[in-house]
Parts: C-alpha cells; sequence; structure tokens
C-alpha cells in the first residue's frame, strides 16, 4: 500500500490525514496545558506548522523542496512552542517520500545533516534537552525512516521491471505463435494448393493440345488435395478456437500420414520411394516437425526442382531422428527459388527450435537434398 502515496491522489489523501492529526493533537495539547503554557513565538510556531502541512501535498511532485521545508519549520517549531505537537510528523513523511520515489541517497544525507543539526546543539549543552540514549534512538529513527522509503523504491523498480519482462515475454510469444501459425498455413495448405496448381496447368497444357483430354483424373486428384487442404485448415481453426467450443478438430501432422502424402505426389506425376527404418515412439513435437520437413521438401520438389523421382528416408534411432529427401531434380533452379521463399528458413526453424540439425543444398551427383535430425533423449 505504501507505494500507492506517490500518485497526486495520495498526496491529498496524506496530507488532509497528516494535516488533520497534527493540529488535532497540538489543539488538544494547548487546551489541555491552558493559554498559560503559550510561548512568546507561538503565533510563529502554528504558522510553520500550518507550512509544514500544507507542503506535504506537494511531496511527489517536489520531493526534496518538501523535505527541506518541512526541516526547517520543524527546526522552527520546536524552540519557538511551547507545546509538544507532532510536527515533525511532517518531516518525516517527507524524509520517506523522497527515499522511496528513488532518491535514497539524497534522502540519506538529508537525514544525516538533520541529525547532526540537532546533535551539535545537544553536544554543546551537554545533553540538556535530550539524553544520549534518546539522541541515539532518534538516529535510528532517521536510519529507518530512509531505510524503508528505499525498501518501497526497490519494491516499485522490481515491479515495473517485472511488468516489462511480462509485456516483452507476452510479445514475444505472440510473435512466436503468429509464427508458427504462419509455417502451418506454409507447409500444409500450401503443399495442398501447390499439388492443385501443378494439375490444373498440366491438365491446362493436355487441353490445350488435345481438346478431348479427359480431366477426370485431373478433377479427382484436384479434389483430393482440396479435401485434405480444408481438413488441414479446420484442423488449425479448431486450435485457435476458444476452450469449451466444440472444434473440428483431426488428427496432427505425423510421419504416419506419409503414405497419403506419398500418394498425393504420387497423383502429381513425381515417382516417389518412402523407406522407413525403426519405429521409435517419438515426442509429438518432434513427430509433427519431421512430417512437416518431408512435405515442404515434397512441395519444393514439385513446384520447383523439375524432378522426376524423390526419394524419402526416415530413420527412428533410440536417440535420434533422420529424414533426409533427395530428388533427381535440376538442384540449381530449386535451390535459386527457394532461398528467395519460406521453405527453407521454415524447415531450418523446425529442426534448430527443438534442437535438431538441418542442412540442404545442391549433390554433387545432381538433384537437390535435404536432411534434418532431431535428439529424442532431451525430448523425452
Amino acid at each position: 500500500m505504501l507505494d500507492r502515496f506517490s500518485d497526486r491522489v495520495g498526496d491529498v489523501l496524506v496530507g488532509i490525514c497528516a494535516t488533520v492529526v497534527i493540529l488535532g493533537w497540538t489543539l488538544m495539547v494547548a487546551a489541555v496545558h491552558g493559554p498559560e503554557s503559550a510561548a512568546v513565538a507561538e503565533p510563529l510556531a502554528w504558522a510553520v506548522t500550518f507550512i509544514a502541512c500544507a507542503a506535504l501535498f506537494f511531496r511527489s511532485r517536489y520531493p526534496l523542496t518538501v523535505t527541506v521545508v518541512t526541516l526547517v519549520c520543524t527546526a522552527v517549531y520546536y524552540p519557538a512552542s511551547a507545546l509538544d505537537g507532532p510536527t515533525v510528523l511532517t518531516y518525516i513523511i517527507a524524509l520517506y517520500t523522497l527515499a522511496a520515489l528513488g532518491r535514497t541517497r539524497t534522502a540519506a544525507v538529508v537525514a544525516a545533516a538533520s541529525f547532526l543539526i540537532l546533535l551539535v546543539p545537544e553536544l554543546l549543552s551537554d545533553f540538556a534537552h535530550l539524553s544520549p540514549a534518546e539522541t541515539l534512538l532518534l538516529s535510528g529513527w532517521f536510519v529507518a525512516i530512509v531505510a524503508l522509503g528505499a525498501t518501497v523504491a526497490h519494491y516499485r523498480a522490481y515491479r515495473a521491471q517485472t511488468a516489462v519482462s511480462v509485456g516483452e515475454a507476452r510479445r514475444r510469444s505472440v510473435a512466436e505463435e503468429r509464427l508458427r501459425i504462419a509455417r502451418e498455413l506454409h507447409d500444409a495448405v500450401g503443399h495442398h494448393l501447390s499439388l492443385i496448381h501443378v494439375q490444373t496447368a498440366a491438365a491446362l497444357r493436355r487441353l490445350d493440345k488435345d481438346p478431348g483430354y479427359a480431366t477426370a483424373g485431373t478433377l479427382e486428384v484436384v479434389s483430393e488435395a482440396s479435401q485434405l487442404s480444408l481438413r488441414e485448415l479446420r484442423s488449425m481453426v479448431g486450435v485457435l478456437r476458444e476452450a469449451g467450443e466444440d472444434s473440428p478438430t483431426g488428427p496432427g501432422p505425423s510421419l504416419d500420414r506419409l503414405p497419403t502424402l506419398v500418394a498425393a505426389a504420387e497423383a502429381a506425376g513425381l515417382e516417389v520411394s518412402l523407406h522407413r527404418d525403426g519405429h521409435a515412439e517419438l515426442p509429438v513435437a518432434v513427430d509433427a516437425a519431421a512430417y512437416r520437413v518431408v512435405q515442404e521438401s515434397v512441395t519444393n520438389t514439385v513446384r520447383h526442382a523439375e524432378a522426376s523421382a524423390v526419394r524419402i528416408n526416415v530413420v527412428a534411432g533410440t536417440s535420434v531422428l533422420t529424414v533426409s529427401i533427395v530428388d533427381n531434380g535440376a538442384a540449381h533452379s530449386k535451390a535459386g527459388k527457394v532461398t528467395a521463399g519460406n521453405g527453407l528458413a521454415g524447415m531450418r526453424e523446425r529442426a534448430e527450435s527443438l534442437g535438431g540439425t538441418f542442412d540442404a543444398g545442391p549433390r554433387e551427383s545432381g538433384g537437390f537434398f535435404v536432411e534434418a535430425t532431431w535428439p529424442l533423449e532431451a525430448q523425452s
């Protein structure tokens, strides 16, 4: 609650409360002691009390000025007044505020100076007003006030830093989620749309040459690819829906879906050979990432490589999963086009984000290769 006193409303509330307490206490002391207890400079004492109370209303805006003003008012009040009022409370509040606003060193210097102002006369008068024990106790109060303010200042700084860190983490999380969704759309939906594009473009070329060309087979492939694309979209939309709503979710990306991927690529006119070695139980994230890498590689082969065949190898060992995709196409054509897009970058991110490695490039014997590995033990 102490940190709330730094705003304007807090200043007004503290000023009102302090004024009521100090003036009420002083009036009560005056009533108890009677008019005969009034000193010659009692009007001056009341004036500086009002000034000190009024200064508290500006303690957060001008903390050092208010501290000095209340210190001077306190120093004037007690020699001028015969009433032992709590005017010193204004200086205590101002000194705390100065430290709580982060100006701890300044508050310590002011506290030390005020203590010396009080100590020197007592030493010269052989402690006529305060005993040595009371003087030592008063110095402890000064230290405690500054320490309390410094603690509040540290808490405020920690809370502000935490708020900044939470905000940064939230923005980073949103950016990562947007990137993940973009990769899913690029890899999943882009793959099926690429097959549709290849099939329709080939059919249009055949129709130009032969108006009687039967397009039933092409339309069947396009229909199947469209259904798979819609299924992928529904699955992603289902994940993005609010919790508790019915969502048409389906099985996520997995290497077990490779036969369907191979069938779609073969329907596009690509000869595909799939070889799997080992069937270890894979972490869901690794299984999905491996499938997306294979899917994106096949998509790039269909679109860019001018290849007739592609070989897919999946090796699942006890500690490492490796997938490699090799085609016999024009490596320079594929490399030049894919590098400019998001395909290779997305595949590399999928591998390295899970602690794996990624490599891709043209082969000396011709064609293009993609290889990615993931550690399995670290993900278990």
